[in-house]
């Protein structure tokens, strides 16, 4: 989860497929990102013949992953070409405003950008369109934020169903829409085990502490992510706090809510921490660049450092306290470095091989189900976004 204190203005990016750049994207896609920065070995596939046969009788397909990881899209794009067909994908803005190239190589395999923070009619006008026009697979993550735990999913967001719903009531010609949940798991290979000392020495070294190979790895891991928590509840509590983990990890994203709602004003249909994170950066961002009344240098100053409040009180959110005393396996252990480094360096490292299932579960009808009364004309997304939640858990089980 990278930082973002971005006050830059938004400019959408649509699709713009390109048959001839094509291959050559599947190449790098597969070449550089999967194999060499991902470390993907090995892709195992199933329930997309399913899938295949919707998109070929002409349908509507979202396809609604759980995204734990940041090769998540690569292994959606490489699952989705190795059965022959081509797909969209909506894309965080910030993955465009890496550079000029890569926007451009993004919008010719068919990917749309969408900013998290507001209600980007551009990119959900698209998606629609793309939907009833075209039976080539939609991909849209309904998590929103990659939080590296992919044995638990965090809560999602009703705008992909939203999305879905207002699609299926536009098509004709007998065109149904169909939600299909995707689960996406990575087991890293055993010689991972033996990166994890170099790694929290480098992670401990980051924040100014003596590395301590000697102690038990767990123990280590959870000194680790405690003395970072500390650091963040110093610098804006005022004190390191006490008690269970997940507790001071509540009380701390708690906090930091509370204080920028009290200066940018609290949007009362906005629930879940990461609800309120999104409509904060949405209010300040909104105030960040107004052209007709600027901010004062120090005005301009305390938004920025409340984006900075609001995207640590996300970070606290996004770790799961008992996540890796629960069951201390290898891939927990691995995931929960990766997330530290993350966090503390930028990005994560992937040092070793790793194995990537990907898994669709069964299509849901929506077209059918809106037509017999089973999901109402209004109102359905939340029953829906309920159901796919329950789905995509069952699979991330079997996986």
């Amino acid at each position: 989860m990278r930082r973002l204190r971005n006050d830059l203005p938004y400019t959408f990016r649509p699709p713009r497929p390109a048959g001839w750049f094509r291959p050559l994207g599947l190449w790098a896609n597969r070449s550089h990102f999967m194999e060499r920065k991902f470390r993907i070995a090995r892709l195992e596939i199933d329930g997309f013949d399913r899938v295949k046969e919707i998109s070929a009788a002409g349908h509507a397909v979202l396809l609604a992953p759980n995204h734990a990881d940041h090769s998540d899209p690569h292994v959606m794009i490489d699952a989705i070409a190795r059965h022959r067909m081509r797909s969209h994908f909506m894309a965080a803005r910030e993955v465009f405003e890496i550079s000029k190239a890569g926007s451009w190589a993004l919008q010719r395999m068919g990917v749309f950008s969408v900013d998290r923070d507001g209600p980007d009619l551009s990119a959900i006008k698209t998606a629609i369109t793309l939907l009833e026009k075209s039976s080539d697979p939609l991909v849209i993550y309904p998590e929103g934020e990659i939080y590296h735990h992919h044995e638990r999913l965090d809560p999602l967001h009703e705008g992909v169903a939203s999305i879905l719903l207002k699609a299926a009531r536009r098509m004709s010609g007998g065109k149904q829409a169909y939600l299909v949940p995707v689960g996406i798991r990575f087991r890293h290979d055993p010689s991972v085990e033996a990166t994890f000392c170099g790694r929290l020495a480098r992670l401990e070294d980051r924040i100014g502490w003596t590395p301590r190979p000697a102690m038990p790895l767990d123990e280590r891991i959870l000194r680790l992510g405690a003395g970072l928590l500390g650091l963040k509840e110093m610098e804006h509590l005022g004190e390191s706090g006490r008690g269970p983990l997940q507790e001071r990890l509540t009380t701390l994203c708690e906090s930091l809510l509370a204080a920028a709602e009290a200066r940018q004003g609290r949007d009362a249909k906005s629930l879940t921490a990461p609800e309120r994170v999104r409509a904060q950066r949405y209010r300040i961002r909104k105030r960040l660049l107004d052209a007709e009344n600027p901010p004062s240098p120090a005005e301009k100053t305390a938004l920025l450092d409340d984006l900075d409040r609001v995207f640590t009180a996300l970070q606290a959110h996004s770790y799961i306290g008992d996540y890796l005393l629960a069951e201390a396996t290898l891939d927990r252990r691995a995931e929960t470095i990766m997330k530290l480094e993350e966090d503390l360096l930028g990005f994560p490292t992937y040092p070793a091989p790793r194995l990537a299932r990907v898994a669709a579960g069964e299509p849901v009808p929506v077209s059918e189900m809106l037509a017999s009364g089973d999901l109402p004309a209004k109102g359905g997304a939340a029953p829906l976004t309920a159901m796919l939640e329950k789905r995509l858990i069952d699979i991330l089980a079997r996986l």
